[in-house]
């Protein structure tokens, strides 16, 4: 999901300010605003949920590139429609 997403009729968005922001950079926040931080033990520290395998991941990426979390953010936002397996934009058996 992008940081800014408009529903399918243009009448409300969704703004996720915080997506940018790095888990300890969300533990960060959190302790200055004083936020409790509830552990969730369902969410990604059990190891056949597939935030835990992104996490696992992502980390092993850091080690042969510095910030694979740019990496992917750059990436998601240099996107080309027609380089997509969209079939309502493109018809790929007759082109």
């Amino acid at each position: 999901m992008p940081p800014k997403l408009f529903s399918g009729d243009k009448r409300h968005i969704v703004i996720r300010p915080l997506s940018y922001l790095q888990e300890k950079g969300l533990y960060e926040l959190a302790s200055y605003k004083k936020f409790p931080v509830i552990p969730c033990n369902l969410c990604d520290s059990q190891k056949n949920h597939q935030r835990y395998k992104v996490k696992k991941l992502t980390a092993e990426r850091e080690k042969s590139n510095p910030n694979p979390i740019k990496s992917m953010f750059n990436a998601l936002s240099n996107v080309i429609p027609s380089h997509l397996l969209d079939r309502k934009m493109f018809d790929f058996k007759h082109e």
